[in-house]
């Protein structure tokens, strides 16, 4: 009994110690874990730090995380908590049936418990209508893409629970196309042709651990995109030729990006992948000016060379916040400090692109701040005197600051469009 108690101690002092010797030695280079972290800083001991505790807490933090093998630790307990618990410590990351992946805001999507409702869809398809009209008086074409949403394409493997009835839901998506199709508004479904295609198409679409299409199913919309551009446009564009194709059970770009958040010991096991190669013909095309403005699922394509060799220039506006437009992930400015209005004169067209576990946010505010930049100087006297009341009244001012922050909108942008939505409320009612 006594020497088994020894040995356990022996055994617990080694376990003790071995972090401690790995990181004083540089015995083991770890690999990096995945994700966004803010390292901690090392704590300065100050007589005020130490009273109020705050140097005892980062302490704490900081030998946690720069223990030796710390990584390594964090990837044993993540392994744990995968492969008996289903879960992972990622944050908005859901381990589906068999392991498929998802973030929770596309199965909110999925099963309607984002829904935006009715009537802000209605209004939301509206702005949508009277930006492209806007658009359209001023020679340029709008087009709405929706991008496939994960969990909407592999609905069975979402875990149960966030399965409210047997109903049918209803979601932003279904309602939005609905409204879109009411109001003539210039789109494409993704969504549903992927749906369309599951166990059809030569390749896999959606990967079995991240969260964006395959780069395979990339590439089938990015040709769907330029067919759809040249019918808008009635020109000639570059066409993608001479497609060859690549399967390959490494997964590839964005095809892993769930598996490489969730810090597992051990990658999970999925399926081989297609990647094409291609080229282009270009002799004699036209290559209009295009804007995309996107989420997450177009940086593969925008990566991909297909739009830099198919229209004449590599403009996009991530969330219709950032702005890049040379190839690679450098923000060349914040379209918030752009001139919009002018800005938007230079394309020959313009591209929404969004998947379904963004709609809640539908057009990331492009439709509002399109409208507010093209009727500046034609402000009737009623949303005018609209404008006044809130910048006099502290409280609804307040709240209208708020929003604003939100949305990504200066305070006065956000006035005039709470003022304009009154003032169009009073025409409805007035009719």
């Amino acid at each position: 009994m006594k020497d088994i108690k020894k040995i356990i101690f022996v055994v617990f002092i080694v376990v003790l110690f071995v972090p401690i010797v790995v990181k004083s030695l540089s015995l083991i280079k770890e690999s990096p874990l995945g994700g966004v972290y803010i390292k901690t800083e090392k704590p300065v001991l100050t007589d005020s730090t130490w009273f109020n505790g705050s140097f005892q807490s980062q302490q704490e933090k900081y030998l946690n995380e720069n223990i030796g093998l710390h990584n390594t630790l964090v990837r044993i307990h993540n392994q744990i908590e995968f492969s008996f618990f289903s879960k992972t410590s990622a944050e908005k990351i859901v381990v589906g049936k068999e392991n498929y992946l998802f973030e929770n805001n596309y199965i909110f999507a999925t099963t309607g418990t984002d829904y935006l409702g009715d009537e802000k869809i209605k209004n939301l398809a509206l702005k949508a209508k009277q930006a492209q009209d806007t658009l359209e008086n001023n020679g340029i074409k709008m087009l709405f893409v929706f991008a496939p949403g994960k969990a909407t394409f592999f609905k069975e493997y979402i875990p149960e629970r966030f399965f409210v009835n047997g109903k049918e839901p209803v979601t932003n998506y279904s309602k939005l196309t609905e409204e879109c199709q009411k109001n003539d508004i210039n789109f494409i479904d993704f969504n549903s042709w992927f749906t369309e295609l599951k166990g059809k198409s030569e390749y896999p679409l959606f990967p079995k651990a991240g969260i964006h299409w395959t780069y395979y199913g990339m590439y089938l919309c990015a040709d769907s995109i330029i067919r759809k551009t040249e019918t808008d446009l009635n020109k000639d564009l570059p066409e993608i030729k001479d497609v060859n194709f690549e399967v390959s059970k490494e997964q590839r770009y964005t095809e892993y990006d769930l598996g490489n958040l969730s810090n597992l010991l051990f990658p999970i096991k999925t399926y081989e992948l297609a990647y094409p190669s291609f080229s282009y013909n270009q002799e004699g095309k036209y290559r209009p000016n295009v804007l995309v403005i996107g989420d997450s699922f177009y940086w593969n394509m925008y990566y991909s060379g297909i739009p830099s060799n198919v229209f004449k220039s590599l403009e996009f506006w991530y969330y219709n916040s950032k702005y890049y437009n040379d190839g690679s992930d450098k923000v060349k400015s914040e379209v918030a400090s752009m001139n919009y209005r002018q800005e938007i004169m230079k394309y020959d067209y313009i591209i929404i692109l969004q998947t379904d576990g963004g709609l809640n946010n539908f057009g990331f505010g492009f439709f509002d701040r399109l409208i507010t930049a093209f009727s500046e100087g034609d402000m009737p006297e009623e949303v005018l005197k609209y404008m006044e009341a809130i910048k006099n009244d502290p409280k609804w001012l307040k709240s209208v600051e708020e929003k604003a922050k939100q949305r990504g909108f200066t305070t006065e942008e956000m006035i005039e469009l709470d003022a304009r939505y009154l003032y169009d409320l009073d025409k409805k009612a007035n009719k």
